[in-house]
């Protein structure tokens, strides 16, 4: 069996606590080897229930490990991990990579300077559900797409009401897993055209290469909705429906995306959800907020199709 990847967390806390942490400690293709966070008590807590070290400073954690994957703010993300891989480190990075353009582009540059591996933690690709519906609707001419995610993750209570994530509606916490399945399925986006109700639900619609329409519905503060990542399309071969996702341990799916991870780190090959892809979905989030802000529809560079 080959050694487990050496990985450090920046970040301890609720998603690093609740999902990033234990699912790298899990291994076996991954073994957690130190955690940095500017709270050093919730670091060292973090660290200690998952057999790893609490790292006094961010160089300390790039000393201790091979790669190092991120639950943080995506604009701290993005500033620390062009450091990590200028360090040579390979790197699991959260979505969105930034919150603007040119830091992701920035990130994306230092990725490719370096020669690492880099990978985009798009957790729902590696669910069973997805994956079965990408290859019902490959070889299929598409007509029209629709996806949503909507839940209340934005609501006074919930662990994940933090600023970053309530600032842009629900624009950069579940936009990024609409858009992506939606550019999965429907293929490259050219044009956004969106609009936000009064509680902040986000309603997009799309022209996609070819002449197909698509649409995404999304929202973090919907009462008692909890997602999951919902899809349909219609083809020429019919009528095709997203299973759900949720129903799939979490355990078992993340577990799939680090072993991918690791395989890439190994082969030295990067994974098709990389930082590029990341970029790109980066230009498509612009799109959508520029289209909210000016009320009009906005042209999305083409360069943002998946590979």
């Amino acid at each position: 069996m080959s050694t487990p990847l050496r990985v450090g967390l920046v970040g301890a806390g609720p998603w690093a606590g609740m999902a990033t942490a234990p699912l790298l400690a899990a291994g076996p293709a991954t073994t957690l080897t130190a955690v940095w966070a500017r709270r050093p008590d919730a670091a060292a807590g973090l660290a200690g229930r998952h057999g790893a070290v609490a790292a006094g400073s961010f160089e300390e954690l790039l000393e201790r490990c091979d790669a190092v994957a991120f639950a943080v703010p995506p604009d701290v993300q993005a500033d620390l991990a062009v450091g990590a891989a200028r360090a040579g480190r390979h790197l699991l990075l959260e979505k969105p990579l930034a919150t603007t353009g040119a830091a992701a582009e920035a990130l994306a540059g230092a990725v490719d300077a370096a020669g690492v591996v880099s990978q985009l933690c798009l957790t729902n690709r590696w669910s069973t559900a997805v994956r079965t519906l990408l290859e019902e609707v490959a070889g299929t001419t598409v007509d029209a797409a629709t996806t949503q995610f909507v839940s209340g993750a934005a609501l006074p209570g919930s662990p994940f009401a933090t600023p970053w994530r309530t600032a842009d509606s629900a624009l950069l916490d579940v936009g990024p897993h609409a858009l992506d399945l939606l550019v999965a399925l429907a293929g490259p986006v050219e044009r956004v055209s969106a609009a936000i109700g009064p509680a902040g639900a986000v309603l997009v619609t799309t022209r996609h290469a070819g002449g197909v329409a698509g649409s995404v519905l999304l929202s973090t503060t919907t009462p008692g909705a909890r997602g999951p990542l919902r899809a349909e399309v219609l083809t020429d071969a019919g009528r095709l429906v997203l299973t759900d996702p949720s129903a799939e341990r979490p355990d078992v799916v993340g577990g799939r995306m680090v072993a991918d991870f690791a395989a890439a780190v190994a082969a030295g090959v990067p994974p098709a959800l990389d930082v590029h892809s990341g970029v790109r979905l980066q230009r498509l989030l612009a799109a959508v907020a520029q289209s909210l802000s000016e009320g009009t529809a906005v042209p999305v560079p083409t360069s943002q199709e998946t590979r």
